[in-house]
C-alpha cells in the first residue's frame, strides 16, 4: 500500500512518514503541494495524505489537481490539519473518497484510521 504524505511542517512530516514506514506502508514524502504534483505525475499511490495550510500549493488545490488526473479521480484523499474551524467552510469531503483528521491526533490513532480506511474489517486481521 502507498501513500503520499505532503507536509510543510518537517517536525510532522518526519515523524509520521517514519511511522506510516514501519506500521508497513510504502510512503512517499513531500514537503510542499508542487512537490506532492511532481511525485503524482510519476507514481501512483493508494492514498494522499495532505495538510490544507502550505506555500505555493496548498491542500486544496492538490486536492483538485488530484481529482483532474485520471490515476486519481477515486483515490482517498485524507486532509490533515490543526485547524479545521477555520477551513470547515472551505471542506467539501465527497463521501467515501474524501475526509478529515485533526493534526493534534495521535500517530497511533491516526494509523488505526488509516488502517480502517484501506483495509476495512480486515484491518487488525493478521494473517
Amino acid at each position: 500500500m502507498e501513500i503520499l504524505l505532503v507536509d510543510d511542517n518537517t517536525d510532522y512530516l518526519m515523524p509520521m512518514k517514519d511511522a506510516l514506514y514501519e506500521h508497513g506502508y510504502t510512503v512517499y514524502a513531500a514537503d510542499d503541494g508542487k512537490q506532492a504534483s511532481r511525485i503524482m505525475a510519476t507514481v501512483t499511490v493508494d492514498l494522499i495524505i495532505s495538510d490544507i495550510r502550505m506555500p505555493d500549493l496548498d491542500g486544496f488545490q492538490l486536492h483538485k489537481l488530484a481529482r483532474q488526473m485520471k490515476q486519481y479521480v477515486n483515490t482517498k484523499f485524507i486532509f490533515i490539519s490543526g485547524y479545521k474551524d477555520l477551513y470547515s467552510d472551505q471542506l467539501r469531503l465527497a463521501p467515501e473518497r474524501d475526509y478529515f483528521i485533526d493534526k493534534t491526533m495521535g500517530a497511533h490513532d491516526i494509523l488505526r484510521f488509516i488502517d480502517r480506511l484501506m483495509f476495512g474489517k480486515y484491518a487488525e486481521l493478521w494473517v
